[in-house]
């Protein structure tokens, strides 16, 4: 069956401290190459370990592979987290952040 790999790293809050997770999968698709389907599958797949996580989510990323080619970057952050030191982590991170207009 066809495949992607994705790679997820998100950080939470865990009582003043950042605690970073970094998680590798292969999620499985009908066709590697519908990119609506990679993504929605892959939402699925980081909300499932979102929603599993101990404290509080700051921020993440998710990189996707097909065939051992990056397809698809995805970012996210928790909206109700302090912008400002969310930002600052991510500098921390040495994280590079794109702005779509």
């Amino acid at each position: 069956m066809p495949r992607f790999e994705m790679y997820l790293m998100f950080a939470e809050d865990d009582d003043g401290n950042v605690e970073a997770s970094e998680i590798e999968m292969v999620c499985w698709v009908n066709d590697p190459n519908d990119l609506r389907e990679v993504q929605d599958v892959a939402n699925e797949a980081i909300q499932v370990h979102l929603n599993e996580a101990e404290n509080p989510v700051l921020f993440g990323t998710a990189l996707i592979m097909v065939k051992g080619k990056e397809v698809l970057s995805i970012g996210f952050r928790n909206k109700d987290a302090d912008p400002d030191e969310v930002g600052e982590i991510i500098e921390l991170f040495g994280i590079k952040e794109e702005t779509i207009h």
